[in-house]
């Protein structure tokens, strides 16, 4: 039995893209297999049939280009305070729900057997 929902329910992807790794200097627009690291996690999170949004969360205007060049939106910059080596992924989602009207909560929306999660696509 497929489970349907009357309502239509916005499913936002939000994918973290810090400029200051220290690790891996730069490593959101380093080349993997001959694409910047971000652009795999904006590809994989817009192949997901039930993201209706995608938001990348960067301090960084170069990533932030790189986002919107790729479909991705990019509505703000993510404060400094929230992108340090120590910030928690809590803070960015926070930071970014805080800049959304309406949010999501987890049992107000089904899925359908045609959508995949999305696993790895952080790209912070």
């Amino acid at each position: 039995m497929k489970i349907r929902s009357t309502k239509q329910h916005e499913v936002l992807a939000i994918i973290p893209a810090r400029g200051g790794s220290k690790g891996v200097p730069r490593k959101n627009l380093r080349l993997l297999l001959g694409k910047p690291l971000l652009v795999w996690a904006i590809e994989r999170a817009r192949d997901a049939k039930s993201v209706t949004r995608l938001i990348v969360s960067t301090d960084d205007e170069e990533i932030a280009d790189l986002a919107r060049a790729h479909g991705a939106e990019v509505p703000f910059l993510r404060p400094a305070e929230i992108s340090q080596d120590l910030s928690t992924d809590v803070e960015f989602l926070l930071h970014a729900l805080s800049k959304r009207k309406r949010i999501l909560r987890a049992g107000s929306g089904c899925h359908g057997a045609g959508d995949r999660a999305l696993v790895s696509a952080r790209a912070d």
